[in-house]
């Protein structure tokens, strides 16, 4: 049935090529059409709670609203774990559900729990929001400054700009960082209330009158219809200056008591670019956008937009990182069919080299149809399976062009030989095949959002291994049948043969020592080395940006924390040259802490250090990758530092020149680029209902942490902010009849700055606002009269004690649990977080006995899921290989013999980490993994010959038949890898490791297919 199809597609050369011509252009096209991305889109499962009551301590929002809702939410089937963290006036429930659950589903279920706890809320508060969350989708950040234009002429123009955007398809957000929403903002005078006589309760209440903006109704007259509503009051600031306010005892205008004007809302944030006040646009694609697409529409734009006097900057450009990955996989690409085309051309000959070299861009073209109706995007991930598959591909090609040349020197014509040598390779190439994309696809099981992330390498993978399967029976043989020729010559092997069947012969004379040697030996040398080896999450990455996150004082006002913040930037762009700094962009009033969360405050910062692009430092940069790219970029590389170095230099720096101390800042660090979820190495959880004992703890430990040599950028998570005034009724104040509830509901109009109205303007919806003109006066506040029922007033101070505490600045918690916590991150060349976690062990357990609950988060916490993860995806690699197997030979003992390579090729992953110099990672395993499929591709290619046999002579006869292809297809694999394996740059650098695997035990792989294999096999057989 098979060799019909065959001679079918070799025979019909005509439609043959047309076929391949057409798939061509599919290919391209539907790489065009694809999103390009730097992460991979994905579902979170994952929903968020957001709350805001204004004035609120972290302490009081829990126990006013957090824990209700916690509660109520924890409760709900499907719920895995809930996670909150509280800042002043704020706060955010992460909601994360069992996987498979429907999304939307699960939505619906958390807004009717938050929807239930509403009548326990206070009545004054905001709803809480309930959203899915999305993982973000950064591209790009505009930066606008102007030498002549206004902060409040610039957020016109950003307002105008921002719409424009979003006319641009597949922009998903813009966030301007700077602005602020208008609105009315009435400051009303005590004193002049007191003097018109006129209670401060009441004139409250006209304030709410001020505007009506429901629609009253309808009329459906039998001659015309009509809608009613009212005027909607004021619509300017005169004509709320000259409202009329009739009280009891007077009438009055607004503007006799108070002030009147629109204006913007004090900004949350304010944004500077290279030490210049401007405004900032965060810019947020879709999951299904072409970020390249984007950013040049974008340029279009700013290019129409920009004037004289407003100058638009791009900074943190995603769509250059993508640019920079697709030339590196590109011009990697380029590089290996090259080498693998001279040498396949040295080894067997040019004709052979021209057909497998046809074999890679077809495989690339099928795999990008496949990939494009599977929905998937090009990213760094996806491109990284891409680049490790380069080698692999061309195994198929490789295997039966060779055998098709084989039978062209027995006497077959290239016709008969290319049916012949495809018929005879389809049954092994495609259990070949299989291994591999079983021992690849279980790592779909890791989970969490790693196993998201990570789910692109085994797909692409898969998918290019199904191509080149595809492209090896469907055109590899019409190739062959008219580019091969019967007297075409051919490199000899002869004295390569020869050598190998010298060493074939020892090693069958020994075959006992042999390969007790290898059971014996190998495994003990491969433990040993696991013993010796040390373990790391993800191995360091050189960026093009540093984070820096800064902390001043919590008394200091947004301004001033602005002005801190620009003096910090006028000092490093003195030392831009050193630090090699191409531009900063700034934030006052929002950062990123150590832990990733975000927080809000008018005292904190959040610094972006753009960096100029790495030089090229070795032969594949300067050289290769120039000349085999596929995008244009315009950029010129002059930074001679890695990224790790340039922080140590810059943390050095901070440190030397006292920067923390001339500036008076609590808190400033150069945050650390992780690969995945993990954002510092050592993550150590305390609960404990004692604040002091927790401290205490904590304080413990690091001590600890402190004197362990590689152990850096130590920090834990109390932190106190604004202390909280809290006001209790004497028993004065008692016998006058007031109460806590009638005192707070009174000074919340006055230091809350409330929403009393909404009105509409010439444009849009405006709020009107009001606040006290003392509001921020604390001896004013002390003495602020309280009006009484018998139209008397009374002092704060005659009638409340207050009580003075320090504020938590943020809670975090776990499960509903108070959760502080310790961070660190560690130097893996010096120690691993695993090390420095098991050299704490004694004092854990210390601090646990004294009643505090110790949970180990970061990489502690991973590295038991990967564990975990890895063991099931392992048995179920090795149980599909085994099947395959098995349907493939039908014996348990020649399945046993090719699959006991798999155990043996491990110790090439380890002499290649330690050579290479690397520790053992996250990436290390999935290419074990990966390699567990990959190495055993040769052994089923061996076997199917050794497996007719009848005697060690026909074994030899057999295994030098299966040299050559071996050789060829093991290192084609290699030099697929070459450039990641000796060459990687930026993110790459995060999976050299799998390559390291691969190429290092295919590497060994070679020596157990061609000696190991046929002497274990004659063993077994008990040949003679």
């Amino acid at each position: 049935m098979f060799e019909k199809f065959l001679r079918f597609f070799v025979e019909n050369s005509k439609m043959n090529y047309t076929l391949f011509v057409l798939i061509f252009i599919a290919g391209i096209w539907s790489y065009q059409k694809m999103p390009k991305e730097v992460f991979p889109s994905f579902e979170l499962e994952m929903i968020s709670i957001n709350g805001h009551y204004t004035g609120t301590s972290v302490d009081i929002l829990d126990k006013m609203a957090v824990k209700t809702i916690e509660d109520n939410v924890k409760s709900l089937s499907g719920v895995v774990n809930i996670s909150t963290v509280i800042n002043p006036s704020k706060f955010v429930v992460i909601v994360e559900f069992e996987k498979g659950i429907n999304r939307y589903d699960m939505l619906n279920k958390v807004k009717d729990s938050v929807s239930s706890t509403l009548s326990n809320l206070p009545k004054d508060m905001d709803e809480p929001t309930v959203n899915l969350q999305d993982r973000s989708r950064e591209l790009v950040t505009l930066a606008l400054t102007s030498k002549t234009k206004t902060t409040d002429e610039l957020k016109t123009f950003a307002d105008d700009f921002k719409s424009k955007l979003y006319s641009i398809r597949g922009i998903s957000e813009v966030t301007i960082f700077g602005d602020s929403d208008k609105f009315y903002e009435i400051i009303f005078d005590e004193k002049k209330l007191e003097a018109y006589n006129i209670n401060q309760s009441e004139f409250f209440e006209k304030l709410t009158t001020l505007s009506y903006i429901f629609p009253i109704g309808q009329i459906e007259d039998t001659q015309k219809h009509y809608y009613l509503s009212t005027n909607n009051g004021a619509k300017t600031e005169n004509d709320l200056k000259n409202t009329l306010l009739k009280f009891q005892n007077t009438t009055i205008y607004l503007k006799d008591v108070a002030s009147i004007k629109k204006k913007y809302e004090d900004a949350t944030t304010l944004y500077s670019y290279n030490g210049e006040t401007t405004l900032s646009l965060a810019i947020k694609q879709n999951e299904t956008a072409n970020a390249l697409e984007i950013s040049k529409e974008i340029k279009n734009l700013i290019a129409k937009l920009e004037t004289k006097e407003i100058t638009i900057n791009t900074t943190d450009d995603n769509s250059v990182r993508i640019i920079d990955r697709l030339n590196v996989v590109s011009s990697d690409i380029a590089f290996g069919i090259i080498l693998i085309a001279i040498l396949v051309t040295l080894l067997i000959n040019a004709r052979i080299s021209f057909i497998i070299i046809m074999g890679i861009p077809t495989s690339f073209v099928i795999a990008m149809i496949c990939m494009n109706y599977l929905g998937y995007s090009i990213n760094i991930i996806s491109l990284i399976g891409i680049l490790l598959a380069i080698g692999i591909v061309v195994d198929d090609a490789i295997i039966v062009s060779e055998n098709i040349q084989q039978h062209i020197e027995n006497g077959m014509s290239p016709h008969e030989a290319s049916i012949s040598g495809a018929k005879e390779m389809f049954e092994p190439v495609l259990i070949a095949s299989i291994s591999i994309i079983c021992a690849f696809l279980p790592m779909l099981m890791l989970s969490g959002q790693m196993g998201e992330m990570m789910k692109p390498i085994p797909i692409a993978l898969s998918i290019l291994v199904f191509a080149s399967f595809v492209e090896t029976f469907l055109f590899l043989p019409i190739h062959a049948a008219h580019t091969l020729k019967a007297n075409t010559k051919t490199t000899s092997w002869e004295k390569a043969n020869k050598i190998y069947n010298h060493i074939i012969h020892f090693l069958m004379r020994w075959r006992k020592t042999f390969v007790i040697f290898f059971i014996i030996i190998i495994p003990l040398l491969t433990f040993f080395m696991i013993k010796s080896s040390k373990f790391q999450m993800f191995p360091e990455f050189d960026v093009n940006n540093l984070k820096i996150s800064i902390k001043a004082n919590e008394n200091s006002t947004l301004e001033e924390t602005f002005t801190t913040l620009k003096k910090l930037e006028k000092e490093l762009l003195a030392r831009k040259d050193e630090f090699h700094i191409k531009s900063i962009d700034s934030i006052a009033g929002y950062r990123k802490d150590v832990a990733r969360n975000t927080e809000k405050n008018s005292y904190v910062m959040y610094m972006s250090i753009d960096l100029t692009d790495i030089k090229p430092s070795n032969f594949m940069d300067t050289y290769i990758n120039p000349a085999l790219s596929f995008y244009e970029t315009n950029t010129i590389p002059t930074r001679t530092l890695s990224s790790i170095q340039i922080s140590k230099n810059l943390t050095e720096f901070i440190k030397t020149s006292k920067m923390k101390e001339r500036y008076a800042l609590s808190e400033i660090t150069i945050l650390e680029q992780k690969a995945g979820p993990i954002k510092s190495d050592i993550q150590i959880g305390f609960i404990s209902n004692n604040l002091k004992l927790t401290e205490e703890s904590i304080k413990k430990l690091e001590n600890k942490l402190m004197a362990i040599e590689g152990v850096h950028s130590l920090q834990n998570s109390i932190k106190y902010g604004n202390d909280e005034i809290k006001l209790e009724v004497n028993d004065y104040g008692k016998s006058l009849g007031l109460s806590e509830s009638y005192i707070g509901s009174y000074l919340s109009n006055l230091y809350g700055i409330k929403t009393k109205a909404t009105s509409f303007d010439e444009i849009q919806m405006i709020d009107i606002k009001i606040k006290s003109i003392n509001k921020d006066d604390f001896e004013t506040f002390k003495n602020t009269k309280i009006p009484l029922d018998t139209n008397r007033q009374v002092s704060l101070s005659d009638v409340c004690i207050f009580h003075n505490h320090k504020s938590l600045e943020q809670i975090t918690k776990d499960g509903g649990d108070k959760n502080f916590y310790l961070y660190a991150n560690v130097n893996p060349k010096i120690i691993t977080a695993s090390e420095v976690l098991k050299s704490l062990e004694p004092t854990i357990e210390e601090i646990k006995k004294n009643g505090v609950k110790i949970v180990l988060k970061g990489e502690a916490e991973k590295n038991k899921e990967l564990k975990n993860d890895m063991m099931a995806a392992s048995v179920l690699a090795l149980l599909l290989i085994m099947l395959s197997l098995l349907y493939m030979f039908n014996s348990f003992k020649e399945t046993f013999i090719i699959m006991s390579v798999i155990p043996f090729s491990f110790l090439g992953i380890f002499l290649g980490h330690q050579i290479m110099g690397f520790n053992l990672s996250m990436p290390s395993l999935f290419g074990a993994l990966g390699l567990a499929g990959v190495v055993i591709n040769d052994g089923i290619i061996m076997m199917t010959y050794l497996r007719t046999a009848r005697s060690k002579e026909e074994i030899m006869i057999g295994a030098t038949r299966r040299f050559r292809p071996i050789v060829l297809t093991t290192v084609m694999t290699i030099l697929g890898m070459v450039a990641l394996i000796f060459y990687p740059s930026g993110e790459s650098a995060i999976f050299q490791p799998i390559a390291i695997s691969l190429g290092f035990g295919l590497a060994w792989g070679i020596i157990l297919n061609l000696l190991y294999l046929p002497v274990m096999y004659t063993f077994t057989k008990k040949l003679n």
